[in-house]
């Protein structure tokens, strides 16, 4: 892209330059910029930046390492949606290590089919939530006859 530096500005065409040099997604070791993702076809940026701060939380190596021992279910988290596992995928074919299909598909039991990242997501909020129900108290203390 041709930027005017007499029109922006060589301090705005200076930040440009980093930001499209500047990694949006970080797995471990391996580093993805915009060119890097737009080369699988892959163009949602915040939802890389998602799954960077997730990824980032689960202490993995390298992508390799996500594919070959991170389960699905453990980016099943708030905030990470099908997106973030799009370019997740993208991140996998760019390192070649493999697809998204292929990821989920290593998991999985024999005879269980493939459900979609939302249904996954639902049923583990449904039994946290149920655990989460039974063993949390009261927000607020309750008014005591006393208190009248």
């Amino acid at each position: 892209m041709d930027y005017a530096i007499d029109i922006l500005g060589r301090g705005i065409v200076a930040k440009l330059h980093a930001r499209v040099a500047a990694p949006v997604l970080v797995i471990g070791a391996d580093k993805f910029t915009r060119a890097d993702l737009a080369a699988v076809e892959c163009f949602n940026f915040m939802a890389a930046a998602r799954l960077s701060v997730a990824l980032a939380a689960l202490k993995v190596a390298s992508t390799r390492d996500v594919f070959h021992h991170v389960e699905p279910e453990a980016l099943a988290l708030p905030g990470i949606g099908a997106f973030c596992l799009a370019v997740l995928g993208a991140c996998f074919e760019r390192k070649g290590v493999g697809t998204l299909h292929q990821w989920v598909e290593r998991t999985r039991q024999k005879h269980e089919t493939i459900t979609t990242f939302q249904t996954m997501k639902s049923s583990i909020s449904k039994t946290t939530t149920r655990s989460t129900r039974r063993t949390r108290g009261a927000r607020t203390p309750r008014r005591v006859a006393a208190d009248k």
